[in-house]
């Protein structure tokens, strides 16, 4: 065989192949009779932005006699436009390791045109973000928050590691993205504009790490006490402790107003 034709028997098999989750389980597609309502609860939601329309469902195990995979939660997730599939990814066998775990819609969403699914366990938490017509950005996280001017996203890493990204909402990509943080996030802190974290708490004097939006870099500051009282804590708009685990969450806030714009109250 020509090596002309080779290269196109590789690539028509490429296409053909099923697409994997984080390069570890082939895609399965969900088939409900293969979920005893006995040993499995499972959870389906489709939310539409713009012209996408994000399908989620999972599958958690309550019973305690069932020893196979999945043991906590499996869950898939599809970006659809029109006929085509843009995107799916499918976790066989999400291990909560002593956290949250599964897929999870945020009640606080990001503002239009984006919108948010978040997935946690396997030490290794991610943002999906959906653009109105299904593009997907993939960045680390678990956690998050929205600047207060809206302009950025903040994403923490739910890992063992300590780990950011930062997304900007305006000009819709990543502008930065770390998994070596010098120090764990303890707590944020807004004072004045500027965005930092500290690694613990501390007294009299300690470090600041703050997020520079011109060079897109964590700055470490000596800070004292006193600048620290000063400074606003900042909650994550989204926390997954919060949230049931593996149950794909309905929130009527999340369907949008087509003639506005908005999402709809």
């Amino acid at each position: 065989m020509k090596k002309a034709n080779i290269g196109i028997l590789v690539s028509i098999l490429g296409l053909l192949l099923p697409l994997t989750s984080d390069g570890a389980e082939q895609y399965k597609p969900f088939i409900a009779s293969q979920y005893s309502p006995k040993e499995f609860k499972i959870s389906q939601g489709e939310f539409r932005n713009g012209n996408a329309l994000i399908r989620i469902i999972e599958s958690k195990t309550i019973s305690e006699k069932y020893v196979k995979s999945p043991h906590a939660c499996r869950a898939w997730v599809e970006v659809t436009k029109g006929k085509q599939t843009l995107f799916k990814k499918y976790y066989d066998d999400i291990d909560a390791v002593g956290f949250s775990y599964g897929l999870f819609v945020p009640k606080v969403q990001p503002p239009p045109p984006f919108f948010a699914v978040v997935k946690n366990g396997d030490y290794d938490g991610r943002l999906f973000l959906v653009d109105k017509d299904g593009k997907v950005f993939d960045l680390i996280g678990g956690f998050y928050f929205i600047s207060e001017n809206k302009r950025y996203l903040f994403s923490s890493y739910a890992s063992d590691i300590s780990g950011l990204a930062v997304f900007d909402l305006q000009r819709g990509h990543v502008v930065f993205s770390s998994d070596k943080l010098p120090e764990d996030q303890y707590q944020w802190y807004i004072k004045k504009g500027a965005y930092f974290f500290t690694a613990s708490e501390w007294y009299g004097h300690g470090i600041g790490y703050f997020y520079d939006f011109k060079s897109h870099k964590i700055i470490e500051k000596e800070m004292t006490s006193a600048e620290l009282a000063a400074s606003k804590p900042v909650a994550f708009d989204f926390d997954p402790k919060e949230c049931e685990d593996c149950k794909v969450t309905h929130n009527k806030a999340l369907k949008r107003d087509a003639a506005k714009g908005r999402r709809a109250p």
